[in-house]
């Protein structure tokens, strides 16, 4: 290393030691906008999601120091209905607002705020409409192969740039990882892209906080893109 890189290091050791970070899991893929893919149902389920204003989540990404999305994972808990995290040692919160406006969601009649979610009961009732064929009682144990096209297709893409996951319907909500942070059972990051775009964003609010050099960083380079997917029919009837 040269002399910029071993100084930038000793005040990334100084936020975060290098015992205590997590290794950059590779989840929440990017879509790439411009690919022709094979599978026409797949094709489909593009298209959809691109009329959904939630299309950017899968979207959207930044560069941001990586000691930064470090900080965030070491410092952040649960207040309430909002998260509080440091980024270079400054306080900031994040509640569900904050986060709609980072990814630009928006409801689909102006004025009109959304409603809440439904009950898990309503939506494993709507999972069973749509022709799963296995048995479930919770969330947990819905498996997308059990769905029928395009359904399943459209749950894959979703689960997969989410949180990297083909099968099977995890916790992919943000806040959820959060306050179960403290019974971590693995030493990987969950939901690096979420946690950059989340920093960028009061970065680009507060420019009192350092960008560090630009050494070190965490770039779009080093997002994981979902290029392709392979349908398997022989759940069909």
């Amino acid at each position: 290393m040269n002399t910029t890189q071993v100084q930038q290091k000793a005040l990334d050791d100084a936020i975060v030691s290098p015992v205590d970070r997590l290794v950059f899991g590779k989840c929440n893929m990017r879509l790439k906008t411009d690919i022709k893919p094979k599978e026409a149902t797949f094709q489909v389920v593009l298209d959809a999601l691109a009329l959904t204003p939630f299309y950017r989540a899968f979207l959207i990404t930044a560069d941001v120091p990586a000691i930064y999305m470090q900080e965030f994972w070491a410092t952040a808990s649960v207040h309430r209905s909002s998260i509080r995290f440091t980024i270079n040692k400054k306080k900031v919160s994040l509640d569900v607002d904050i986060f709609r406006d980072i990814l630009q969601f928006c409801p689909k009649i102006p004025g009109q705020v959304f409603e809440d979610l439904p009950l898990e009961q309503d939506i494993l009732s709507f999972i069973r409409d749509l022709g799963h064929t296995g048995d479930i009682t919770y969330l947990t144990d819905v498996n997308v192969d059990y769905l029928h096209q395009p359904w399943r297709a459209f749950a894959t893409v979703i689960n997969k740039c989410l949180s990297g996951k083909e099968t099977g319907m995890d916790k992919i909500h943000l806040l959820f990882q959060i306050e179960y942070k403290d019974a971590k059972k693995t030493n990987k990051m969950s939901y690096p892209r979420f946690t950059k775009i989340i920093i960028d964003y009061f970065m680009s609010k507060d420019l009192s906080i350092s960008r560090r050099n630009k050494i070190f960083w965490h770039t779009t380079q080093d997002d994981t893109l979902f290029t392709s997917m392979r349908c398997d029919r022989s759940h069909e009837s």
